[in-house]
């Protein structure tokens, strides 16, 4: 009995001692990195199954035995960190992101991820990355800096169209620019129309302000561009404005540079005597008497460089902004910005003028609801010539005119030759203007921790309103006596966009949950009135109301509306296994009522090997994800927005009588082309990911391309577009990027190369499709490839052009021609290289391309325009060409020659006739941004009470080291399918140096 109760009693000293050491433990768990609470973190006790998870303000509660214990705080993204208790009761800590884990956030549409989950192929750029480039836009910032992103540019005309192809051509005619997609609002592809067909369009991306953006992302394949359905073919580039300072501090920053700029290449042409000389000599190889005297050929009436007349030998480029960001309180964050961009044309008249004021603005109006609206407004203003990127424009004509001839009479007037007076033709005017109005406003609705609810609408509405004038005196007025144009076309997208979120970790955080809903609507109107005039009584009065004949004029309004619907899941399990899948089901008024709403699905996966136990915490492999993806995607940018349907329209008068008649004869069975993409990739990281590695195949099907098929005159049309060709396409892409060296002195490199190959499977009745000059799409070839007669050099006999005869016919004729070349490199990218020393800084980026052909067309010198071929026309004065031309030309004392003779007449055609002879390497290396840069020490910013003081020097275009004889390897004649890689004489790229300033208030 006396030993039961020693036990009872030494039974309740240990309990009541265990009692007395139980105690609870609360604290905080925020953010390292920016001192927010995390939600959702792991709390166990060491070494047992005991624990809790933080709440949504990141606070625990833990009822713990004993001072001998330890914490440990895990949370999927950030580092395992343990604590011992000893006689705390309060234990907060911060927690350090992973390096290893990727956890970026990136945009991937309609949300956001993170980047170590994405399984999707992406890429992206920031503000830094492109910041200090003098150009005003931001795709041309944004050139070579992407893998599997070709951009290039069609003019070097300030202000002009950029060309960004994402993973190659996936359409011939409906076009294969992708989808812009800026602050949430899809930009309408139809914004920068101008009502004349003078000059050319403007870039949709020309009014946003490069230095307002914050990040740039880029959807490559169809698993990520899947999402935006029926246009998602061509990929998806989604822009993110800057936005306020959540840390509450203000700051107030100017920026300004200014710079000269010039071609990055000029051409050595014959001066006025060397061209009589030549005249002569091409006339008596022709079988005509010399036309010139030995005199004339010594003292010509005038010696013109019409070339250097054109150029502007001051153009200049100005830039300044004032931005200001700033965090009113926890719950307010606005930037605003006001920027003034000035760019001048290479030549002497044309330029580019923008002015940019924006405002994005966030509340969070309680913990519940958030709210935010970005407002911008802009307006620009162009000048050039009426036709740009044509061999009738000023600039290929400077090449050709004759120097004998001179710029004004005697009397002062403009003197014409027969190729017209370029200085002349810079009379004719072209003012487009564009004014454009920004918004995208929303509302968000935390219903529960994991779940939100998000209503936001978007506007963008753009005037374009443009003029042209061609001078009583004008090739182009002459014969009307003046003529002009003026009109505009107006454009209004608006967007409403409900988006419902859930993102909640299940079963003690070994899964993560990442679900999207979302519907959509977008409507776009656009109107457009043009009214043409001539009969001038005066070149002092160039507009449409001084015409004495008022001769045409178009007004149409149109529309399209699209609905949509998407839903998008994203697994993570254990933060290794990843799964996602998404729906989307477009709805589009242009496609007929029984094919309206179509579905595209896609699928996607990955596995993060460097989790798995026997790579984790590998010394050399930090991260290693194997990911994989399909998906389908659509294009409708082919289809008009009632080409659909039987249309009958006005306008068809006879006799004075108005009348109506069918203006569109339909298709009913017409549909968006579909693109199949699969997609493997591979993302490394190396060294605690000083080294990362992003690597992927890539191939994709298109079917249901979008051509017009051949029908019978007698139904009042010659073609119906319908549904009847595929193509495929397969290629590689490859980024690297490294810290070098990461001490006080510090050097990165990133590098990106990209491989495209496509071929055409299916045409109607396999019936080829011609370009407009050197090109054919045909089955089995690629899209575009240049179809020409096969030069076999000079003559060495007669002077004369070989070519080589396939049919054997005895004769040379289109019948002879050959595919010969691909206006596609074999391989493209960039380089850059991040030097930092102290308070200075290097940036050297280079871009290439290798492999692609160019056909020089302004070398071709063909029917009345001669130009750089060396044909003379025997019935009509020549026009001028190269030196190089000249000196290498055939003649009997030097037979081995490089070039024919010059002759005229028929031989002189046949010389210059559409061959290989004008095919060339367009391959190049750039040397495309340079910038040398200083930041002054803060021992002196804080005596000015400045935060930050920046000075820079950049070189834009600097170097080319390329073989192609044409002025700019980047530059082609236009963005069809049909005549890409064919450089017609359009003005080339700047090479600029300009000089700037950034201050931080």
């Amino acid at each position: 009995m006396r030993k039961l109760l020693q036990s009872l009693f030494v039974l309740l000293f240990v309990s009541f001692a265990a009692f007395a050491q139980q105690r609870t433990i609360t604290g905080t768990v925020t953010s390292k990195g920016d001192g927010l609470p995390i939600p959702g973190v792991n709390v166990k006790i060491k070494g047992t199954n005991k624990g809790a998870v933080t709440s949504s303000a990141g606070k625990y509660i833990l009822e713990v035995s004993g001072n001998n214990v330890s914490l440990e705080f895990s949370y999927l993204g950030y580092i395992t960190q343990s604590i011992s208790l000893g006689n705390a009761n309060t234990v907060n800590i911060a927690l350090s992101e992973d390096s290893k884990s990727l956890t970026d956030v990136v945009v991937v549409g309609y949300g956001t991820q993170s980047k170590r989950n994405v399984t999707s192929a992406r890429v992206g750029v920031t503000a830094e990355e492109i910041k200090e480039q003098p150009v005003p836009s931001v795709a041309q910032a944004l050139q070579g800096r992407m893998a599997g992103v070709q951009i290039s540019s069609g003019s070097g005309r300030p202000g002009a169209p950029i060309s960004i192809n994402i993973r190659g051509r996936s359409s011939i005619t409906a076009g294969n620019n992708p989808l812009y997609v800026v602050d949430g609002v899809i930009l309408p592809s139809n914004s920068g129309t101008t009502p004349s067909s003078a000059g050319a369009g403007i870039s949709a991306l020309a009014n946003i302000n490069p230095e307002d953006i914050l990040t740039v992302d880029v959807l490559k394949d169809a698993a990520s561009a899947a999402i935006y359905g029926s246009r998602g073919s061509n990929g998806v580039v989604i822009i993110t404005t800057k936005g306020g300072n959540k840390s509450g501090k203000s700051t107030i920053n100017v920026s300004a540079y200014t710079g000269a700029q010039s071609l990055t290449k000029t051409r050595d042409l014959l001066n006025a005597s060397e061209y009589r000389t030549m005249y002569n000599e091409a006339r008596v190889n022709a079988g005509l008497s010399a036309l010139f005297t030995q005199a004339q050929i010594d003292n010509p009436t005038a010696n013109v460089n019409w070339l250097d007349e054109i150029l502007n030998h001051d153009s200049r480029t100005n830039n300044i902004q004032l931005s200001i960001a700033s965090g009113a309180g926890e719950k307010t964050q606005f930037y605003t910005s006001l920027n003034y961009f000035d760019q001048d044309g290479a030549l002497s008249f044309g330029g580019f003028k923008r002015y940019a004021l924006r405002t994005n603005v966030t509340h969070d109006i309680n913990s519940f609801i958030k709210i935010g609206s970005n407002i911008a407004l802009s307006r620009s203003y162009r000048q050039e010539s009426p036709v740009d990127n044509s061999i009738y424009s000023p600039f290929p004509r400077a090449l050709v005119a004759r120097p004998d001839q001179p710029i004004y009479n005697a009397n002062g007037t403009f003197a014409a030759n027969d190729y017209n007076n370029p200085v002349h033709m810079f009379q004719s005017v072209n003012y487009v203007n564009l004014s454009n109005i920004f918004n995208s406003t929303f509302a968000e609705f935390k219903i529960l921790p994991e779940l939100k609810f998000r209503s936001a609408v978007g506007i963008d509405y753009t005037y374009l309103d443009q003029r042209t004038y061609n001078p009583i005196t004008s090739l182009s007025g002459q014969g009307s006596n003046g003529s002009a144009s003026s009109g505009y076309v107006q454009t209004e997208n608006y967007l409403a966009t409900q988006t419902l979120s859930y993102n909640k970790n299940l079963f003690d955080n070994r899964l993560n949950v990442d679900g999207t809903a979302v519907y959509e609507f977008q409507w776009n109107n656009q109107s457009n009135n043009r009214v043409d005039g001539s009969n001038f009584p005066s070149d002092a009065t160039p507009y449409v109301t001084s015409a004495a004949q008022i001769t045409g004029g178009t007004a149409s309004l149109t529309y399209f509306k699209i609905e949509s619907m998407l839903a998008r899941l994203n697994l993570a399990w254990e933060g290794k296994y990843l799964l996602g899948g998404s729906i989307r089901r477009d709805g589009s008024s242009k496609i007929p009522t029984k094919g309206r709403y179509g579905y595209f699905p896609s699928v996607s996966g990955g596995w993060i090997i460097s989790e798995e136990d026997f790579l984790k915490n590998n010394a050399v492999v930090s991260f290693l994800k194997l990911r994989a993806s399909y998906g389908s995607t659509g294009n409708q940018e082919g289809i008009g927005n009632f080409t659909s349907r039987r249309l009958i329209g006005g306008g068809f008068n006879y006799n004075d009588t108005p009348g109506f008649a069918l203006s569109t004869i339909g298709s009913p069975d017409l549909k968006w082309e579909t693109t199949n993409q699969f997609d493997l990739g591979l993302e490394i990281g190396l060294l605690n990911n000083r080294i990362e590695i992003n690597a992927d195949y890539f191939k994709k099907k298109t079917k249901d391309l979008l051509l017009n098929r051949p029908i019978p005159s007698t139904t009042g049309f010659t073609t119906i577009l319908e549904n009847i060709g595929s193509l495929e396409g397969h290629g590689f892409d490859f980024q690297i990027s490294s810290k070098n060296l990461v001490d006080e002195f510090k050097w990165n490199t990133s590098l990106n190369i990209s491989t495209y190959k496509n071929k055409v499977t299916a045409l109607y009745n396999d019936q080829p499709i011609d370009g407009s000059f050197a090109t054919r799409t045909a089955v089995g070839q690629p899209l575009g490839a240049f179809f020409l007669i096969k030069s076999l050099g000079v003559d060495k006999n007669t002077g004369d052009m070989l070519y080589e005869d396939i049919n054997n016919s005895g004769t040379i004729t289109g019948d002879d021609r050959q595919f010969l070349g691909n206006p596609l490199p074999k391989f493209y990218g960039g380089i850059t290289n991040n030097f930092s020393y102290k308070g200075f800084d290097l940036n050297v980026f280079f871009q290439y391309s290798y492999g692609n052909d160019i056909y020089n067309l302004g070398a071709e010198g063909t029917g009345g325009w001669a130009s750089l071929g060396g044909v003379v026309s025997a019935s009509a004065p020549a026009t001028n060409i190269l030196r190089d031309v000249y000196e290498n030309r055939w003649t009997p004392t030097n037979t081995d020659s490089k070039y024919p003779r010059a002759v005229g007449g028929t031989r002189g055609t046949y010389n210059t006739q559409r061959s290989s002879r004008f095919l060339e390497d367009g391959s190049y290396l750039r040397l495309k941004n340079i910038t040398l840069g200083y930041n002054l020490p803060k021992s002196i910013t804080t005596k000015l009470h400045l935060s930050n003081v920046r000075v820079y020097a950049t070189g834009y275009n600097v170097l080319t080291f390329t073989k192609y004889t044409g002025f700019d390897p980047e530059v082609s004649s236009d963005f069809t399918v049909g005549n890409t890689g064919v450089d017609q004489g359009s003005i080339p790229q700047f090479k600029s140096y300009t000089f700037g300033i950034n201050i931080g208030l």
